[in-house]
């Protein structure tokens, strides 16, 4: 009876420490939470079967437009690690969370990166499948300075290997679909897209914050005189000119949108539309102007 006893005392008290003593790692079914959609996609992928993983932004919000509730910024600092952009307005929120929270673990998923604000946008840092691995690649570092089970490192590193392959097979189906086109130029009102041109693609950007804008409209007008282009790319949540706006209402060409991917809908959520579906998506409404 007293072993019986010993016994049942022992399983009482690992339920009620929630089962700790079965844990590989501290680091282990921790709460995580990311900013724009591609680094929850990325750090689902590599320790998604050992966290939950939350944005700080609801589904189907406008990013940039979007305020976090004093209330949620006290949420979100409790939990144990926080993923980021760390060259864009991400890092105020990491200054924000952890002077709430000294424990709050950080990754800086953008460590070591660049891009050129002069010709391009921050976008290119995730739209691009190849950069998308780079901050894939330092999630995985950043995970490995916390983590010192060596059972849960092998296990992101063989999720790594296997978000590589994915990404890498995207980059190429990309790099053909615009090797292949009939065409090879777009226009759009978002230099976001700017980096499709690391594939071979022309893309001209129409923002009237340009100095060439001017310029480029007038391009886009002896295009369409031309029956050379039927398409203009808009970046999701952003505005166009009167200018290009004219010429859709006109009917001179038609607009399509082109996600910008910081974030997905409640549909897609539900249905396990992924980053990979998405960029597929963006892909096949290229292909309207190019095919």
């Amino acid at each position: 009876m007293k072993k019986i006893k010993y016994i049942l005392t022992i399983l009482f008290i690992i339920l009620l420490t929630g089962c700790d003593l079965l844990k590989r790692d501290t680091m282990e079914d921790i709460t995580i939470i990311t900013t724009i959609y591609p680094l929850e996609y990325a750090i689902d992928y590599l320790y998604g079967d050992s966290s939950i993983i939350n944005s700080i932004y609801p589904d189907d919000t406008n990013v940039d437009e979007y305020t976090l509730t004093e209330k949620q910024i006290k949420d979100n600092s409790k939990k144990d690690l926080f993923i980021y952009l760390g060259n864009s307005n991400d890092a105020n929120h990491a200054v924000t969370f952890r002077e709430k929270n000294n424990d709050l673990k950080l990754i800086n998923a953008t460590f070591g990166m660049e891009y050129n604000s002069k010709n391009n946008s921050i976008e290119e840092l995730w739209l691009n499948p190849s950069n998308l691995l780079m901050i894939s690649q330092n999630i995985k570092n950043g995970l490995a300075e916390y983590i010192n089970s060596t059972y849960l490192i092998k296990d992101i590193d063989e999720r790594y290997e296997e978000l590589k392959l994915e990404l890498s097979e995207l980059d190429a189906d990309i790099k053909l679909t615009i090797e292949n086109a009939n065409k090879d130029t777009i226009f759009t009102n978002h230099k976001a897209l700017k980096y499709l041109e690391k594939y071979g693609l022309t893309v001209y950007v129409l923002n009237q914050e340009e100095d060439i804008y001017e310029k480029n409209l007038t391009i886009l007008n002896n295009y369409i005189q031309n029956g050379k282009v039927k398409y203009f790319y808009v970046l999701e949540n952003t505005e166009i000119s009167n200018d290009v706006q004219k010429l859709i209402d006109e009917k001179k060409i038609l607009s399509e949108t082109f996600r910008n991917l910081k974030n997905i809908n409640d549909e897609e959520r539900n249905s396990g539309t992924n980053y990979v579906d998405i960029t597929k998506e963006n892909i096949e409404n290229l292909k309207k102007e190019l095919y």
